[in-house]
């Protein structure tokens, strides 16, 4: 089954509707597994989820502010609109209450039906421009049923140990399944996730992924040589030509922020909240850089990242970030004179400083080529130097004047993407207490029931 993100952004009422839906989520939100109004867990395909709004700041002379707007944001197992009804379904009082404070949800002056509610949420849902998810195919229910799984093997493991050190590695696992055979109900049925053949082959290719993108690139050119000739390459390579041109000039134009530290108005709640468990979530709110040139890159960025996380990263695995449950990049345009947005949401293991730290170290190009098209909410830029979209960059520092660091300049990019974070009202993890890697893991062992390949190191996993 397949996983999807669901974003669901609606204007709030006034000043008035905000006030009463921060109290009423407030203490839902910190207390998300006693509160008496609404049980995330029982929603049975719902991984991850959190309510945030998001308020504009003041914006430059010339430009409109934005209404406050509620988020709802879901990573959920098969379709959106069947999960949107199931909410309604079992929570209507508390969806009616959250949305009776949004534009839109009145029709004709009435309370909606559920069913219209539920019209109105997938009416505005933004789903993602680009979306990353740890493991593929990995159901909340296979999820729960792989850690029981492992659970059991250890425990027979060791109340046996004496007698299985005695054995063979094949030996070994067939008494391993004699015994699942016996306490686990549907241990037969119950088969791993089939990796679809597509996925399989963009693994093999997952360590190449640089050079199948340059075979890609020269395919194109013979194409449209053989369609168009030498006009049709030279009005391409023109066309690089002048986007490499202007963007340069706009970096160059382009203004960093010289301090090192931010004071974020929201700081100390970020702090608060974080690390009181294994997992945090990260919500980034920040602005796109004025003109469609920059929305244009943006766009086709978050395209290209997007299709790396479809096909390439699907094994728990980030161009090398090993932390990552379910991210996703939204692209929120405003309404007539108002700035856009780019909004990005992330469940990850650790603490923040180890994941910034992470995405810094492994993927700086990729956090560079998105985040310098955007610029700070305090002020215009912000984001560090950069030339190129980062894709170019002097990591002995000898040509820095040519080609900034960007996002591989880790203080002023981790004050910028601090100051870019805001707290939510709600957060709700289905399984707090699991890593990327345990999950990788479960699924590996689960693997290794139905097969014969590599005993010796299925076992180590146990």
């Amino acid at each position: 089954m397949e996983q999807k993100p669901i974003t669901i952004v609606a204007d709030v009422l006034d000043e008035k509707s905000l006030t009463e839906l921060t109290r009423y989520l407030t203490p839902i939100g910190k207390d998300i597994k006693n509160n008496k109004i609404i049980r995330f867990a029982t929603l049975k395909t719902l991984h991850y989820c959190c309510f945030i709004v998001i308020e504009d700041n003041p914006p430059p002379p010339g430009i409109s502010r934005a209404a406050p707007v509620l988020v709802f944001e879901a990573n959920i197992d098969g379709k959106v609109n069947e999960f949107l009804a199931e909410i309604v379904r079992q929570y209507p009082e508390f969806m009616h209450k959250v949305y009776s404070h949004c534009e839109g949800y009145l029709k004709e002056g009435k309370k909606p039906s559920n069913e219209e509610l539920q019209a109105f949420l997938l009416a505005n849902d933004r789903g993602a421009n680009a979306f990353y998810i740890g493991h593929p195919g990995q159901t909340l229910e296979i999820i729960g049923y792989q850690n029981t799984l492992r659970s059991t093997l250890e425990a027979y493991i060791d109340a046996n140990r004496p007698k299985l050190v005695k054995l063979a590695p094949d030996e070994i696992k067939k008494a391993i399944l004699e015994h699942l055979a016996k306490t686990v109900p549907g241990f037969a049925q119950n088969k791993p996730v089939k990796t679809p053949a597509l996925i399989k082959f963009a693994q093999m290719l997952s360590p190449y992924v640089n050079w199948v993108i340059l075979f890609l690139a020269l395919a194109v050119f013979v194409l449209v040589f053989m369609i168009a000739g030498e006009i049709g390459v030279f009005f391409i390579l023109g066309l690089i030509a002048v986007f490499t041109g202007y963007l340069l000039f706009r970096e160059i134009m382009d203004k960093q922020d010289e301090r090192l530290q931010w004071d974020s108005i929201y700081l100390k709640d970020l702090q608060d909240v974080e690390n009181r468990q294994a997992q945090n979530h990260l919500s980034s709110i920040i602005y796109v850089k004025p003109g469609k040139f920059r929305l244009l890159t943006l766009t086709a960025v978050l395209f290209f990242i997007n299709l790396v996380a479809k096909v390439f990263a699907t094994e728990g695995n980030l161009s090398g970030i090993v932390t990552i449950h379910f991210a996703r990049w939204i692209i929120l345009p405003g309404k007539a004179n108002e700035r856009t947005r780019l909004l990005f949401f992330s469940n990850y293991d650790g603490s923040w400083e180890n994941y910034l730290g992470e995405f810094i170290d492994h993927a700086s190009i990729g956090l560079t080529a998105v985040w310098s098209n955007t610029e700070s909410n305090a002020r215009p830029g912000g984001f560090p130097d950069t030339r190129l979209l980062g894709v170019v960059f002097d990591e002995n520092k000898k040509w820095t004047s040519l080609f900034p660091a960007g996002a591989r300049d880790e203080q002023r990019f981790k004050a910028f993407a601090r100051n870019s974070q805001r707290p939510e009202l709600i957060w709700y993890s289905a399984y707090p207490d699991l890593a990327v890697k345990n999950i990788g893991n479960n699924m590996k062992i689960h693997e290794g029931l139905f097969s014969d390949a590599d005993l010796s190191g299925w076992l180590k996993r146990l």
